[in-house]
């Protein structure tokens, strides 16, 4: 926890940092400053909906993935088990983000979490395409639930469900 937050203080960014209580290791103090916030639970779908986010740096389950995508958010893997590596290497594949590797002790180093910001946030070729990339995997979620895949399916699902 101590890696991550300096690696967050460091990139220069303001940011959201969700820390469950129970996840939270006692001899690490959360710093608060006027540019950062660290809170137990926050409406993530509200969060990446706001035009102010730059970046989701995520564990990349399923729902959080997908969140990301629709919102056009580009994001920053840090994957833990199971789906979440497969997830966040399709973040990768797609161009929507970077994936921030852990040690052998698998501690993610602040200086591995500031580079991947720094990547993703900043103006280089990469992080340019990585935004343009998010945007046009919104655009696409958008397309799929206004008359496009998603809604023809689900109208198809209504339809037979209502026949029953």
């Amino acid at each position: 926890m101590e890696e991550m937050q300096c690696g967050l203080k460091a990139s220069g960014h303001p940011y959201l940092w969700v820390v469950r209580k129970n996840n939270r290791e006692e001899e690490v103090v959360l710093d608060e400053g006027h540019d950062s916030m660290v809170v137990q639970w926050c409406n993530q779908v509200q969060v990446l909906s706001h035009p102010s986010i730059g970046c989701f740096v995520t564990h990349c389950g399923w729902n959080s993935t997908l969140e990301s995508l629709a919102y056009g958010v580009p994001m920053v893997a840090i994957p833990q088990w199971t789906d979440q590596d497969t997830n966040a290497r399709m973040v990768v594949e797609w161009g929507t983000g970077v994936r921030a590797e852990v040690n052998k002790e698998g501690v993610l180093k602040r200086e591995v979490l500031e580079s991947c910001l720094e990547t993703v946030m900043g103006n280089g070729e990469c992080g340019i395409k990585i935004r343009q990339n998010a945007k046009v995997w919104e655009e696409k979620a958008k397309m799929a639930v206004r008359g496009g895949s998603s809604d023809h399916n689900f109208k198809d699902f209504l339809e037979k469900t209502t026949r029953v």
